[in-house]
């Protein structure tokens, strides 16, 4: 259960996706970077990643033998609490954005060079709002014992 965000890191870092060992050190990172301290020694574009991505925390449960995709499972259905906050942060961004199209209208009527920024303050605002409805919908299946 990667997300994008946390790919992009990975390859950011120089890290190969393809690579089943780096699969192993990824589920192991995980629960290492639950440590704030741990957290602190990254670098700052991961640090970045890992507050903007609510499934950074998360182990991948879709590969592997059974036991181990069951027991990533089990982790990621006792750690679902931490989406909590991630949904709270995209909400607020998804609010900041929308609050900030109207005025951003407004410029560019009077001036045409603002069009581009308000159209992405608008598709900032719809992924916001996306990545908040997906979080809330993976948060509901983890809750839910018979997936």
């Amino acid at each position: 259960m990667l997300s994008a965000f946390f790919r992009f890191g990975i390859l950011f870092a120089g890290y190969s996706l393809l690579d089943t060992r780096m699969s192993r050190v990824l589920d192991q990172e995980v629960e290492v970077l639950l440590d704030g301290e741990a957290r602190s020694r990254l670098p700052l574009v991961r640090q970045l990643l890992i507050y903007l991505d609510p499934f950074a925390l998360f182990k991948d449960a879709s590969q592997g033998p059974a036991p181990a995709r069951e027991r990533a499972l089990s982790y990621n259905r006792t750690m679902r609490w931490m989406l909590l906050p991630y949904m709270r942060r995209w909400i607020v961004i998804a609010a900041s954005l929308a609050l900030l199209i109207s005025p951003a209208e407004a410029a560019a009527a009077q001036q045409g060079l603002f069009a581009i920024p308000v159209a992405a303050v608008a598709v900032g605002c719809c992924i916001a709002i996306t990545v908040s409805a997906i979080t809330f919908a993976v948060y509901l299946l983890l809750g839910n014992k018979s997936v």
